[in-house]
């Protein structure tokens, strides 16, 4: 209950931001601004203050297995993205979407505030593992979803988000201490990220047109994979494997989190189904609010 309460406040300020777009506090260029802000300071600053945790000899080998799990995770998905949307005979636009909305989930500007929440600083460093994962794969892998010409925008991996994520291992790996002032400058910046993600996450779905969201099943069929089948599949085949209980928990919740909303970017920007993509984002946001407590509780039992 004490998980359920800290995911209910976080969707409290994900409604304000739904409120405050409404009544035009929030407008395209505030959420813009905010976007930059937090992509660039407030969750690179996050994951920097996680790295001051103290070692212990369960944290390398649980890093290795959250990489390994994220990767084979990922690979799996695609997998059964294509086997499902040939099942279905999607067309190709479709089929693309399809597959980008299951596999990259909101691991950055959720995903980051939710382990925090419930395991601290040690549950961001952890995250951030799964979200080197993520960036290097939605700039390999889903541009060439994305875009027709199949160009590979390897130089986007050079990213303020990939590079404080590689040096806050590294800090981690050596030991190497923060400096007292920085090191609570950074923490009071990282802090804002959580309030400030779900602002502009409540910000973004208030754009999405409500008459359209009821009116395809394939977003209904997308929301189960997504935010049910996926980290069920997960928890089950982890615990067979007797994997620990924190590389349990983050891996599965990391797999419940819901549809990133890179996918409605890129879809708009290279014109690729764009309406499936942003009611796709703006449902398993809505819905996650139900599912992911679930999972939590599935976790327990």
């Amino acid at each position: 209950m004490a998980a359920v309460n800290q995911i209910l406040v976080l969707f409290i300020i994900m409604f304000i931001g739904v409120i405050a777009k409404k009544k035009n506090i929030i407008n395209e260029t505030t959420e813009k601004s905010i976007s930059t802000l937090l992509t660039k300071i407030g969750m690179p600053a996050m994951v920097l203050t996680s790295s001051s945790i103290a070692y212990s000899k369960e944290i390398l080998p649980n890093m290795l297995h959250i990489l390994l799990i994220t990767i084979a995770s990922y690979t799996a998905i695609i997998a059964f993205g294509y086997l499902n949307s040939s099942l279905f005979k999607f067309e190709k636009n479709t089929s693309n979407v399809y597959i980008s909305l299951i596999l990259f989930a909101n691991v950055g500007f959720m995903g980051y505030p939710v382990a925090r929440a419930l395991y601290g600083e040690i549950g961001v460093f952890y995250t951030s593992i799964a979200n080197l994962v993520f960036s290097t794969m939605v700039w390999t892998y889903g541009i060439l979803l994305y875009n027709s010409k199949g160009k590979l925008n390897f130089k986007s991996l050079i990213n303020i988000g990939t590079i404080s994520s590689l040096l806050g291992i590294l800090l981690f790996l050596l030991q190497i201490s923060i400096p007292g002032p920085l090191l609570s400058a950074l923490d009071l910046t990282g802090r804002m990220t959580t309030p400030l993600s779900m602002l502009l996450i409540g910000a973004m779905i208030a754009n999405v047109n409500i008459k359209e969201l009821f009116s395809d099943w394939k977003i209904y069929w997308t929301s189960f994979i997504k935010l049910i089948a996926i980290p069920v599949a997960t928890v089950f085949i982890l615990k067979l494997l007797n994997f620990n209980e924190i590389v349990i928990s983050i891996c599965t919740i990391m797999a419940a989190m819901p549809a990133a909303a890179t996918n409605a970017i890129f879809a708009k920007e290279f014109d690729v189904n764009p309406t499936f993509a942003s009611i796709g984002v703006f449902i398993t946001t809505l819905l996650c609010i139900v599912t992911l407590p679930l999972m939590l509780y599935f976790l327990t039992i």
